[in-house]
């Protein structure tokens, strides 16, 4: 085996990994296309990296499949043990900010080489981004399990047990490997990239991120704030960054992930990580995050969240519905 390119090896094991994934896959298990993309999707990406020539692309490619892919595993690794102990796979929830930072320290770690400002920047946000998403969700994720995890919990009974390990935390793994592309391109640029160049992009970038960050805090201490006055009790926010968007924490952090894409533009080859913010930005707003929310508020608010929907866009603050400029129809 110490002929084999660990480029290859990657590939076979995750040949191996996706095969027992799409077997395993109960039957009647709704979002089946979900697997399948994202049990397939790193093929692409390693098929790429073994096309690439010797380079830049190469280098950073293989860093982020031989260092990023298995830091990310090891953070869902973690979580799922942790989980199946505690019986609340809400607590990936809890994880998941810390997969980003695992995958820039280890990037780090093996490029070899001193980080300067914009990398010790990137870190920064990084870690900051993180610990604050952490404990948003510590509270309130770590008392009992929440949904959607308790639904599949009782759908699927004792093969759970196995089954989370796929459904919760490989699937969310994948994609959070995917969205930390630019993260490892941002802090693999080339040396002979000029010190104006990575300072011009990093400071573009964390004037990106400090968009996301201060719209997602604004909005999950809005909703706090709301959620703390019994005489909103059945009530819908529509007031403040709520009144713009309907889901403004996650277009906040969808601005954040993109910040990272602005940082790795000052790598020659940072552009082909486009894919991440986009695929950020369709999951939270329009695939996953934002749909679930808008499916549980429908059952639970009725016409009052029609007359929200009708007044404010869903992830996107333009162009407004064009019941914006009729009279507001109280929640």
């Amino acid at each position: 085996m110490s002929g084999v390119s660990p480029i290859v090896l990657a590939g076979a094991v995750w040949v191996a990994t996706a095969v027992l994934w799409l077997a395993l896959i109960p039957s009647g298990t709704r979002g089946r296309a979900w697997h399948y993309g994202l049990a397939l999707a790193p093929l692409a990406f390693i098929a790429l990296t073994f096309a690439a020539s010797e380079g830049a692309l190469r280098i950073s490619l293989q860093t982020w499949i031989l260092w990023g892919g298995p830091g990310v595993l090891a953070v869902m690794a973690v979580a799922w043990l942790w989980g199946t102990l505690a019986r609340n796979h809400g607590v990936m929830d809890i994880c998941y900010p810390a997969a980003a930072v695992v995958v820039a320290v280890l990037t780090l770690a093996v490029s070899g080489r001193t980080p300067g400002g914009p990398e010790w920047l990137l870190m920064g946000l990084l870690v900051v981004g993180a610990g604050r998403l952490i404990l948003q969700t510590w509270g309130h994720n770590i008392a009992a399990e929440r949904q959607p995890y308790a639904h599949w919990r009782a759908r699927n009974g004792p093969r759970w047990l196995w089954w989370s390990a796929f459904q919760v935390h490989l699937l969310q793994g994948v994609t959070l490997w995917l969205w930390s592309a630019p993260i490892v391109f941002a802090l693999t640029v080339p040396a002979s990239v000029s010190g104006p160049v990575r300072w011009g992009f990093a400071v573009a970038g964390l004037a990106v991120w400090l968009v996301g960050f201060t719209l997602q805090t604004l909005a999950d201490r809005q909703l706090a704030a709301f959620k703390t006055d019994p005489a909103n009790r059945g009530r819908l926010l529509d007031t403040g960054v709520w009144g713009w968007v309907r889901h403004p924490n996650y277009l906040g952090e969808t601005v954040m992930w993109s910040a990272w894409f602005v940082f790795a533009l000052a790598h020659p080859w940072g552009w082909v990580t486009l894919f991440a913010p986009l695929f950020t930005g369709w999951f939270m707003g329009y695939a996953s995050a934002a749909p679930f929310k808008e499916a549980h508020m429908a059952r639970t608010r009725g016409e009052a969240w029609s007359a929200y929907c009708a007044r404010t866009p869903r992830f996107l603050p333009w162009p407004r519905p064009r019941a914006a400029d009729t009279e507001r129809t109280p929640s």
